[in-house]
């Protein structure tokens, strides 16, 4: 990493494309941080200091790679599960509950856990539904399409359905666990980009789109949400981060009183 010498317009070029694509807005203070992930990216690729910055600059799949090890993707099942929590219950209060399957979409899904989390909640009451979580980054969503995990990822979750949902591993796999097919049957993984995809033509019963608006600025914020606003049903729910606010963006959703971060169309 010492070797790399990132000069301004380099890394103000980098912060443009990486804000063109991913919404992600990089500052100078995020300059040894990307300093050390080029060079982790340039070990992965085999390729130069030079070399890099001209194939990152030619190919959109690598800004996606090089985005990934920017971002954190931290999470772990039941995971500020209040806002979920209520949503499943409800949707289990509603009059056709049972008799059609609910519809949702978690954006930013990275690893898996959260629509594993929302799909558990949802099989544990008996009620039919089919969850679309899509990330921009297929490494985490090859991660999340497997359903493994390390055990200490399932902390939060309760000993009965810990037991019901997940299969744990012998062997090689000792200390991980495998989401059951009864659950991973319902939940469908994609890529998307929040950003420059189209606004999608379903409509959903619940959006949740939780810890990715921290690393956008107002504006990019302010689209995202007014895009997934097209896409919930009427009287539908919004769940955003408990780290994030809608608060000074031009939006139609409204707050729900006690349930920090969740919101109705």
């Amino acid at each position: 990493m010492n070797s790399i010498v990132l000069s301004k317009k380099q890394f103000y070029e980098l912060k443009d494309m990486v804000y063109a694509i991913s919404g992600i807005n990089l500052h100078e203070g995020k300059l040894e941080l990307l300093k050390s992930k080029i060079a982790k990216r340039m070990r992965v690729t085999k390729k130069s200091f030079a070399e890099y910055l001209s194939y990152l600059h030619a190919n959109e799949k690598e800004v996606i790679e090089f985005i990934d090890t920017v971002t954190t993707n931290h999470s772990f099942f039941f995971r500020e599960n209040r806002s979920i929590a209520y949503i499943v219950n409800q949707l289990a209060s509603q009059p056709d509950a049972g008799k059609r399957p609910f519809k949702i979409w978690c954006a930013a899904c990275s690893t898996g856990d959260e629509p594993y989390t929302i799909a558990i909640q949802l099989a544990a009451r008996n009620l039919p539904f089919s969850i679309l979580a899509t990330d921009i980054s297929h490494s985490v969503l090859e991660t999340a399409t497997r359903g493994i995990y390390r055990n200490d990822k399932l902390k939060n979750v309760p000993v009965p359905l810990l037991h019901r949902y997940f299969q744990r591993g012998s062997g090689k796999y000792k200390g991980f666990v495998r989401i059951k097919k009864e659950i991973a049957n319902h939940v469908r993984f994609e890529q998307y980009n929040l950003i420059t995809d189209a606004p999608l033509s379903d409509k959903f019963d619940a959006i949740s789109c939780r810890n990715v608006m921290i690393y956008f600025d107002m504006p990019t914020s302010e689209r995202v949400v007014n895009k997934l606003y097209q896409s919930i049903n009427p009287q539908g729910y919004f769940a955003i981060g408990n780290a994030e606010s809608l608060m000074n963006l031009n939006h139609r959703f409204k707050s729900i009183p006690k349930i920090p971060s969740l919101y109705i169309k």
